[in-house]
């Protein structure tokens, strides 16, 4: 058996905007710690681009649906980094003023990494990292829904900026990039309704189960 195969699995998991990818992510962590298995995500919206050169103004009118606006070099560079058991010091985002901000955490590595993200399944380096690549899809209304909903209570948006950007951008950018890299996917999940695909999420599990078994 190759030793080195066991010490680390990376997960991809993309999807539409509000379409679950957080949440699947944050349950796969969950119920692998459960049984013993260290884990993390690893979120790309930490990667968006710093803003700070510019306007406030300016900073909202920018289209950050664009796979442009993440930086690929430095999420790529820290996963493979993590990968190589080494501890990195992950940026935040500030989603309110569009920039990253001064202090960054601190992310040691583990067992499990779910890089998850718009773009998890777009950039090939960052692709050929990923053991396992899944896609989820939500039917649109549900996706819309809890972006208004995640932007609101999280990000500090109101409704009519909100509109905007999902007809400007949100939507256009998932037809044009996000959507096409389903065909990247090893796996699709079809998300429909609030509860959490129960199948979906065990068999995830059973598989990092037998990995490191």
């Amino acid at each position: 058996m190759n030793r080195n195969k066991k010490r680390h699995f990376v997960i991809g998991v993309a999807g539409s905007s509000g379409s679950g990818k957080t949440t699947l992510a944050t349950k796969l962590v969950a119920d692998c710690a459960a049984i013993g298995i260290t884990g993390q995500i690893f979120s790309l919206d930490s990667y968006y681009r710093p803003q700070d050169h510019i306007s406030l103004e300016e900073r909202k009118a920018r289209n950050y649906d664009h796979p442009d606006s993440i930086d690929p070099a430095l999420a790529i560079s820290q996963l493979r980094d993590l990968c190589a058991g080494k501890t990195i010091q992950q940026p935040v985002y500030d989603f309110k003023f569009h920039t990253r901000l001064r202090e960054s955490v601190t992310c040691k590595p583990t067992q499990i990494v779910v890089v998850e993200g718009l773009y998890a399944l777009y950039f090939k380096e960052l692709l050929d990292l990923c053991d396992f690549k899944i896609f989820v899809s939500t039917d649109i209304v549900t996706a819309i829904l809890r972006r208004v909903q995640r932007d609101i209570s999280e990000r500090g948006r109101d409704i009519e900026g909100i509109k905007h950007q999902i007809l400007a951008t949100v939507l256009p950018m998932f037809e044009t990039y996000v959507k096409p890299t389903q065909r990247n996917a090893h796996f699709s999940i079809n998300w429909e309704g609030e509860e959490i695909p129960a199948k979906a999420a065990e068999g995830l599990v059973r598989m990092m189960r037998d990995h490191f078994r």
